[in-house]
């Protein structure tokens, strides 16, 4: 007994030691790695009034310094003024209408940089831009040979030219250029830049990529091994269900803060856009927390309805006489389905657990809705068992026989 208690205690800490890092891990391998989650959670702060208003204002920017609207205005009325042969006079009066034509330029070009913002094609390029630099940077990590970029051991990005001057020479043979064809596969490369971190960076995402697939079901099955080695399994459930509530509660204040340094280390002009950017790519960790939270707080509940405490057998005491008044009404009867249904009410029980789980595991992310429907599912189904699952009767008493009468003795006759 005590060996049992001590190995169950040894693997719920070792479960709720890696929690925290399955949780990561998880978000790792699945929205950040997987192109298609990345873009659906990127893609649309194309549409995000912050984050259009910042490119808006950055762009509006950069062409007026690169084109100094002030200057070109003014040499256009000086220029005007000239082919016209004004007088001093009209010339005084071009170049006080310089700033306003200017600033009316500057609110033209405002206008238009605004429309293409906003615009759908903006939108759908931005997505395509995602799309490209995701699958482009996950291909240059895991080696990839179809990757543009290759990364040596040293961490040198290089340009593989091979397959550029593929697609140029079959670009101009389609054209009917006539050396096209004799162009030679060429192996060099042009070398980009030189950064080690790189190379620890691909060592870490492959890595990466084998643990995060993996951490998740080892952790939980070391959870639930914790349960069902314990002696006290509802105990060890409430136990569980406690830590594992504080440790992912831990985890979404571990979010809020972050999501709040990172704003204020970008500062003002930047912080509605760094918000908008940490909600999209930690929206999948948030909700799966989010959902382990719910989880937590029905493991507990759980926990303390199988326990030993005077509430918990009254409330279990209630809920059986319940299921009675139920049965009754619906008129189930012994039977040979509904004595099965009895005899092997266990092993149905963690079934029924187990198929109301599988919404939640397959349709990822984990959020409170999902827990909360496969909570009602399992409710519901194991509501039904109870209700369909019939204790045979215990078997009639044999008949006592009658005990055999007793002859009176007879007396000898002529005593």
């Amino acid at each position: 007994m005590r060996g049992r208690r001590f190995a169950a205690a040894a693997l719920a800490a070792l479960g709720l030691l890696l929690l925290p890092g399955a949780v990561m891990a998880h978000w790792a391998t699945t929205q950040l790695v997987e192109t298609e989650r990345f873009v659906a959670a990127l893609g649309p702060l194309a549409d995000d009034p912050a984050v259009q208003d910042r490119i808006i204002v950055e762009v509006t920017a950069l062409v007026d310094e690169q084109v100094d609207i002030d200057a070109v205005t003014s040499e256009l009325l000086a220029g005007l003024g000239e082919a016209l042969e004004l007088g001093p006079r009209a010339q005084a009066a071009l170049e006080l209408v310089s700033a306003p034509i200017a600033a009316g330029v500057r609110s033209l070009v405002a206008d238009v940089v605004t429309e293409v913002v906003r615009s759908d094609a903006f939108s759908a390029a931005w997505q395509r831009s995602v799309e490209v630099l995701h699958a482009q940077t996950i291909r240059l990590l895991a080696g990839s040979p179809d990757s543009l970029l290759a990364l040596d051991r040293d961490g040198t990005l290089s340009l593989p030219l091979e397959p550029i001057v593929a697609e140029v020479r079959a670009a101009l043979v389609e054209q009917g250029v006539p050396f096209a064809a004799a162009i030679p596969d060429v192996d060099r490369a042009i070398v980009i830049a030189e950064v080690p971190n790189l190379a620890l960076a691909r060592v870490l995402f492959q890595v990466g990529m084998t643990v995060g697939l993996w951490l998740p079901w080892i952790t939980a099955a070391l959870l639930i091994a914790a349960v069902l080695l314990a002696p006290r399994r509802p105990a060890t459930l409430r136990t569980v269900g406690l830590i594992a509530l504080g440790v992912t509660a831990a985890l979404a204040v571990g979010f809020s803060l972050a999501r709040t340094a990172i704003a204020a280390y970008v500062g003002p002009d930047s912080s509605a856009v760094a918000g908008a950017v940490f909600d999209a790519m930690t929206a999948y960790a948030v909700s799966v927390v989010l959902g382990l939270l719910a989880l937590s707080v029905l493991v507990v509940l759980v926990g303390w309805g199988l326990g030993a405490s005077g509430l918990a057998q009254r409330a279990r005491a209630a809920l059986s006489a319940r299921l009675a008044a139920g049965r009754a009404a619906l008129g189930v009867a012994e039977g040979p389905v509904t004595t099965w249904l009895h005899a092997r009410r266990t092993p149905l029980r963690f079934g029924i657990v187990v198929l109301a789980a599988l919404p939640a595991v397959l349709l990822p992310p984990l959020s409170v809705l999902t827990v909360l429907a496969s909570a009602l599912l399992a409710a519901g189904l194991l509501v039904l068992l109870e209700l369909l699952a019939v204790a045979p009767a215990p078997p009639a008493p044999a008949p006592k026989r009658p005990a055999p009468k007793r002859r009176a003795p007879t007396v000898a006759s002529g005593a």
